[in-house]
């Protein structure tokens, strides 16, 4: 097998730069993908998952929406951009069904459908017509859904057509209102096409709000970030492939940087194994290793390492070791006593110059500033919430901890725990 080949099948096996979307690829997830597949095939909620930002819940989305989705058509994908209106969400994912709808049908089936069995809406006739699907802007959410109503009547097997929206926590609080009209439609005029809700949340009523009826029409899916032999795992079945063999302690120092999150194993894994291809070695050596280590900071997400670099290229080390410091403790929320408590143990062991009291204080404050890349943020009391526990701190990405893990591993300097598994 030569090196083309190889790397063609590690791009198949690693991709921290896109979401899974085969069950053969998918890590961790195997319970709650066959409950997600259950509930899309046989029954009749809504399901929503959610969760912290890098769990996976797109990338199970649409392995669970593959699966479902009949070998005829593509299952729909539509992710919400900052400030996105939920009408024009709608009007896109309607668009692109009806479209479905004309390319499967017979068309004076759909012709006499659109004429007998639906309010002969005039977008949908003349799409129908013309076979090129335009339709209008919807003027409420009455509109959007009523419409949808009559395309789903319109799509061959409809229950085999499943539609992502992601992103909802991108959404204002209008559109929100109408997302959980939408979802109470949905389940009161019993659509047949399936649609599949995602976002960042610690709980649904955190994207829909507290609308008394919505929740019983939902299958809540909830992600946690994904066990260690998971993330080792990710590696191990690509590096064999390969017939590379890769170090437990390789693994182990994976799982520990990934903190749960697949995109750090794949992003590692891809670093690491690219240099063992090109090499020509079978194993993973210190060198290989290292190196991989520094390549994977480099094709870091560009939003870490933009926050990172803001934060950290001082004349200072002083922030470089206290950022070092919150990543060494597996506690996503912090007390800032117990901060810097870890921040004067790591000194300790690596001998750094030791800052104390004030000085401190200060450089934690600074770095929630927007010159510091507002690399961490007060705990708030729940996700959302504008009320902080200021005595707490947080990475304001979740995945930042990683990212400094990387950081500091380039350095030869190991954060994190031992892992259980």
């Amino acid at each position: 097998m030569g090196n083309e080949e190889k790397l063609t099948i590690l791009g198949r096996y690693l991709s921290p730069e896109n979401p899974i979307r085969t069950t053969e690829f998918l890590r961790g997830r195997t319970k709650e993908l066959d409950d997600l597949v259950q509930e899309l095939t046989h029954f009749h909620g809504i399901p929503f998952i959610y969760g912290n930002r890098g769990v996976g819940k797109t990338s199970l989305a649409r392995t669970a929406a593959q699966q479902v989705t009949k070998s005829d058509r593509e299952h729909i994908y539509i992710a919400c951009a900052p400030g996105s209106q939920m009408l024009t969400i709608l009007r896109e994912v309607a668009t692109l069904l009806l479209g479905m709808a004309v390319r499967l049908s017979d068309y004076r089936e759909i012709s006499k459908k659109v004429e007998v069995s639906i309010s002969a809406n005039p977008s949908i006739k003349v799409s129908v017509e013309s076979k090129t699907p335009k339709l209008d802007p919807f003027p409420d959410i009455n509109a959007a859904v009523r419409t949808l109503h009559e395309i789903d009547a319109l799509l061959p097997d409809a229950r085999a057509t499943v539609v992502i929206i992601d992103e909802l926590e991108e959404l204002r609080e209008d559109d929100r209102r109408d997302l959980a009209y939408l979802v109470k439609q949905l389940g009161d005029q019993e659509f047949q096409t399936r649609f599949v809700l995602v976002g960042i949340a610690a709980n649904v009523h955190e994207l829909i709000g507290t609308h008394e009826s919505v929740p019983r029409y939902l299958h809540e899916v909830s992600l946690e970030p994904l066990l260690p032999q998971s993330l080792m795992d990710i590696v191990t079945d690509a590096a064999e492939k390969l017939d590379i063999e890769v170090d437990r302690e390789v693994l182990y120092r994976i799982a520990i940087i990934g903190n749960g999150y697949a995109h750090f194993a794949h992003l590692m894994g891809k670093a690491i194994l690219i240099g063992a291809v090109l090499a020509g070695s079978k194993t993973i050596t210190p060198e290989l290793y290292a190196d991989g280590v520094s390549r994977a900071v480099n094709s870091s997400i560009q939003e870490l390492r933009v926050s990172y670099d803001a934060a950290t290229q001082r004349r200072d080390d002083m922030y470089r070791h206290l950022l070092w410091a919150l990543a060494h403790s597996d506690v996503v929320d912090l007390r800032t006593d117990d901060w810097i408590r870890v921040y004067h143990e790591l000194a300790g062991q690596q001998s750094w110059k030791q800052e104390e009291g004030e000085r401190l204080q200060y450089a934690i404050a600074r770095l929630s500033q927007a010159r510091f890349g507002s690399i961490i943020m007060n705990t708030p009391i729940s996700y959302g919430s504008r009320v902080q526990r200021y005595r707490y701190k947080r990475f304001t990405n979740n995945l930042m901890r990683g990212h400094v893990r990387l950081h500091a591993e380039r350095e030869n300097v190991q954060l994190g725990g031992r892992i259980t598994l």
